[in-house]
């Protein structure tokens, strides 16, 4: 091959690799946004716990008292995490301005957003850094973030905007790792406790005729009845609970595939292939089950 050929050809091949680059950066930021909201969605569970579980003790508190007729009515006082889900959530509503900001970005006539995106970068850093219980594996990575943060920004530059966005994700990701096992113990907590509650409930509080009209399973004894009412609501209480776990789980894992695009088009020689791999992971993650 002649010099001068082989020389437009490898020109030719960098431009499609910088146009991949660049079209990949942009679908990975909207990506993000689309994260971000998973979480949003996922606190949002979490902020309705307290009601659930001071509605399902409120109504143990009726079924296994020996005089019902005669007790308060009961007002159980459920743990609460608003203090602590409130600034995430705040956190995460900063993050996805961040990467709406940064998908714009991505195309050179938005050139003049550059100090929108700063802007949503201070934001989402000063969130998550001014939470009031924020863990030391969070505090170890922010001074990286800040110092990226105050370097400038300009369209099109895919893999500065990236080195910022795998630093900020990086954060995220290690405060949700780090706050996971408190989420998953609130959860079986209020759904273990509510199946235990439920059966310690007198067989005599139960009308098995009824329960036979509902069910319309093939038994006649009044025990067996009663026990396949109690399997089937501690069934339909674990699935709830293993739901409610899965969202948590997928949140993670989508936060991982996030922070692993991110770092493979900050590197000098991205592999496209795992680029899109973490993308379609992420897709599958966040669709709806």
């Amino acid at each position: 091959m002649k010099p001068k050929l082989a020389f437009l050809l490898f020109l030719l091949l960098t431009s499609c690799s910088s146009s991949k680059i660049i079209e990949l950066g942009g679908k990975t930021s909207v990506k993000g946004a689309e994260v971000s909201q998973k979480a949003l969605d996922v606190y949002s569970v979490l902020s309705n716990q307290a009601a659930i579980d001071k509605s399902q003790q409120d109504k143990l508190k009726v079924l296994t008292n020996p005089s019902p007729a005669t007790m308060p009515l009961p007002n159980t006082k459920a743990k609460d995490f608003s203090n602590q889900l409130s600034p995430r959530i705040q956190a995460y509503k900063s993050l996805m301005a961040v990467y709406a900001a940064f998908a714009l970005l991505t195309d050179s006539k938005y050139a003049d957003k550059t100090e929108q995106a700063v802007s949503a970068l201070q934001d989402s850093y000063n969130a998550i850094s001014k939470l009031p219980d924020l863990p030391d594996v969070v505090k170890s990575k922010l001074p990286g973030v800040a110092k990226l943060i105050t370097g400038s920004i300009q369209a099109k530059k895919i893999r500065a905007h990236n080195e910022i966005l795998y630093a900020l994700s990086q954060a995220y990701l290690s405060l949700w790792k780090a706050d996971t096992s408190t989420w998953e113990e609130y959860i079986d907590l209020i759904y273990n406790s509510y199946a235990d509650g439920l059966n310690t409930v007198d067989s005599k509080r139960y009308d098995a005729a009824k329960i036979a009209q509902d069910i319309k399973e093939p038994y006649k004894d009044e025990a067996t009845i009663i026990l396949m009412y109690r399997l089937r609501n501690r069934d339909e209480i674990m699935k709830q609970k293993n739901d409610t776990r899965k969202q948590l789980n997928d949140l993670g894992k989508a936060l991982e595939e996030l922070t692993l695009a991110h770092a493979e088009i900050a590197k000098e020689k991205p592999d496209l292939s795992t680029i899109i791999s973490s993308l379609n992971r992420i897709e599958e993650l966040l669709k709806t089950k």
